[in-house]
């Protein structure tokens, strides 16, 4: 485990620790060194004998160790400040930590290191660790026979350059034996606000100066290695917007999503800000973590959303602003884009709450909706009918026929000599490409006059998208690839994506809204999937069944789809696997047919319509469709997705389908979602009783203050 992942390790330990390590602490005891002694390395060799190397220390001596406190599973932070120890320092290129041990005998420890932002606003007067910033490998090492004092030198996955004080980190990712007498080594300056140590959320960060449990009489001895100067190897930062578009109408909420693209890796954060009626510049937030998947389908990819932010600009006036978007590294340097687009705060979106997505109806159909828009004028409702089994009608492409290095594409193009293997994200977004012109709208897969092969546009799309030189594609350079590709076609497309889409989500955006649409997996291994379709309906276990174009074995197939922790799953090959992110194209000009059945004229009583069916055959699929106007013409879209069947309407709650609500029912749901037990009557989805489209342990919560204390009912 990684000083990422300190927080969670001691989280995750923090009921075992809080009063066992809390007393063990309060016995620390002071044992003077004798200033003779010798440390040695168990760390790596991080160069320390370099000419140009600088080592930066708070500690002028080390004077003292503390016995009795260390235990294990624990983070240290120390700030250091390159510019008292190294002249000329800043820039300070950061390459490594140490944190001097003493130890009475040999044993494991498992050490990381990083380095975090100092904080000087969340305690005034205090700096306190803040953003983190870079982070190394786990390290496991060992402690010889013998003990003394050592040097632990861990160096940074790659070096960070600061331009000011940082707080340096050390993390123990192991339980120490108390027998092997692991101490921290200090100076004899008390100082505050200077070093501290966590081993318990509950307790948290605590200054190791002053505190609860010992007070430290100097400061822990921490250090860290560089050399002054910066790099100036990577280039200046330079951006550009993926979402939102110009000229976008932005309703309620939207995630501002910007491409940092120069391939520097000092990057310190991405702004976002706004400007309205051409007014100074506002700022919306920042994000730090630019960290984005790399899905090549043959690896996990990591986890991250790239620079964005999710954005709620409710508060503000209705209008046009600018959007700009700051890239800024660790030199100083910086560059900017910006995006003029149109926010409506309060969207005219009549969101239909009743019935929820998913449920059955049968005659009359009551259709209940709510907005925050007190200036939409009506409501009026559509319907399309969905097919049992529905096909966009994608074709299969297999994606070892492309990627060729050795001029033999009939070999197979397999991976490591050749790209074939990381080619699902162009291929993918190829049959997209395929389905449209199919659709008749030829133009991105023409050349000149002539009408492009699948493999051909694979790969001028795996150019626009760097796959080769990446051994996959990204997010960012899919989503910007594609545009740059479609503009160059002639502009007749837009695109949109959307992270963690839930079954009824995608199928809307497929089928309701005939998008074509592609999907990122995240897990072991993590591929790019046109999604072709949808068969049947939900599964006794609550899940659902979703056609792709597999572009790893050429052919159509179906995949089951749940809901997980954070949105759809799809279980493929053998192992349900996060549905990261839904990118999707359409053409501007694109009409779908739909029939308005309803409709609302007067809010003043709520917004609902009561529809008297007729003709519908029993287990029949119908999207119903929710179209608010306002005073300023601008329009919003709530879509759900019904079956009909009047063979089978469960009362809410009642998940054994014994006509009551009771205990027994609280039984099955407990059952069903700790322990994987009977799903209810109706399938898995009916245990998702707060409709936040999550099963987990809110549902039980909610329904026991339900069954007992006289809350609002079940949903489904």
């Amino acid at each position: 485990m990684s000083s990422r992942a300190a927080i969670g390790i001691c989280m995750a330990v923090a009921v075992m620790v809080t009063n066992s390590f809390g007393a063990a602490k309060r016995q620390a005891t002071l044992i003077p060194l004798s200033g003779g002694e010798t440390r040695r390395t168990i760390g790596a060799d991080v160069g320390l004998s370099l000419a140009d190397t600088c080592v930066v220390s708070q500690n002028k001596e080390i004077v003292y160790r503390i016995d009795g406190w260390v235990t294990g599973n624990e983070l240290y932070k120390a700030l250091l400040d390159p510019g008292k120890s190294c002249p000329g320092a800043y820039p300070f290129t950061v390459k490594a930590i140490n944190m001097p041990m003493f130890f009475a005998g040999a044993t494991p420890i498992t050490v990381s290191v990083d380095i975090e932002a100092v904080d000087s606003v969340t305690i005034p007067g205090c700096k306190v660790p803040g953003v983190l910033k870079a982070i190394s490998s786990d390290y496991g090492l060992q402690v010889p026979a013998g003990g003394g004092l050592f040097d632990i030198w861990i160096p940074l996955d790659t070096p960070f350059v600061v331009n000011g004080p940082f707080f340096a980190g050390f993390f123990i990712g192991n339980a120490i034996d108390a027998a092997a007498g692991a101490a921290v080594l200090i100076d004899t300056f008390p100082a505050q606000c200077a070093t501290y140590n966590i081993w318990d959320t509950t307790i948290g960060f605590i200054d190791m100066c002053n505190n609860q449990f010992y007070n430290f009489p100097g400061r822990l001895a921490m250090e860290a290695s560089g050399f002054p100067g910066g790099s100036t190897a990577d280039p200046a930062p330079a951006i550009s917007w993926l979402l939102p578009s110009a000229g976008d109408l932005l309703l309620g909420q939207k995630e501002l999503w910007a491409w940092e693209n120069s391939g520097s890796k000092i990057i310190d954060y991405v702004s976002f800000a706004y400007s309205y009626n051409s007014g100074p510049y506002i700022e919306i937030g920042r994000d730090y973590d630019g960290t984005s998947p790399l899905r090549d389908g043959v690896h996990t990819p990591v986890t991250g959303n790239g620079f964005s932010y999710q954005w709620d600009f409710s508060p503000l006036a209705e209008g046009s602003y600018t959007l700009r978007a700051t890239a800024m590294d660790t030199l100083g340097r910086s560059a900017s884009a910006t995006v003029t687009v149109t926010l409506e705060p309060t969207p005219p979106i009549a969101t239909i709450t009743s019935p929820q997505t998913g449920q059955d109806f049968c005659s009359p159909l009551k259709v209940i909706m709510s907005t925050t828009d007190n200036n939409i004028s009506y409501v009026e409702l559509a319907r399309k009918q969905a097919k049992w089994n529905y096909a966009a009608g994608l074709s299969a492409f297999n994606q070892s026929k492309v990627g060729d290095a050795n001029g033999s594409p009939l070999d197979g193009n397999h991976a490591p000599t050749e790209f074939g293997d990381y080619y699902s994200g162009p291929v993918s977004a190829a049959l997209l490409l395929k389905l449209w012109s199919d659709r008749g709208y030829s133009a991105p897969m023409m050349n000149g006059g002539v009408l492009l092969s699948v493999d051909s546009v694979t790969e001028k799309l795996a150019v626009n998208f760097k796959t080769r030189s990446n051994n996959g594609t990204s997010d960012e350079l899919l989503m910007s690839g594609l545009r740059d590709y479609l503009v160059a076609k002639g502009n007749e497309f837009t695109i949109d994506a959307r992270r963690h889409p839930d079954y009824f989500t995608l199928r809307t955006w497929c089928e309701e809204e005939q998008r074509g649409v592609l999907i990122g997996l995240g897990g072991n291994a993590g591929p790019w999937l046109a999604v072709n379709g949808f068969k049947g309906w939900q599964q006794p276990d609550g899940s659902f069944t979703v056609t792709v174009s597999n572009p790893v074995t050429g052919a159509l197939q179906d995949l089951s789809m749940r809901l997980g922790a954070m949105g759809g799953e799809l279980l493929y090959l053998g192992t349900w696997h996060p549905i990261d992110v839904m990118i999707s194209i359409v053409p501007k000009a694109w009409i779908v047919s739909r029939t308005v059945f309803a409709a609302d004229t007067d809010g003043s009583d709520g917004w609902a319509v009561t529809w008297n069916p007729t003709g519908l055959v029993e287990d029949s699929l119908y999207f119903f469709r929710s179209g608010g106007k306002d005073a300023t013409n601008y329009r919003g879209y709530s879509t759900v997705l019904l079956r009909y069947n009047c063979s089978q309407i469960y009362v809410h709650g009642d998940f054994n389908n014994d006509a009551v609500t009771d205990i027994s029912d609280l039984v099955l749901l407990i059952n069903y979602i700790a322990k994987q037990g009977t799903p209810p009557a109706g399938g898995g989805t009916r245990a998702d009783v707060n409709c936040d489209r999550y099963v987990n342990m809110s549902d039980i919560v909610y329904f026991i203050n339900y069954l007992f204390y006289g809350s609002s009912a079940p949903c489904r």
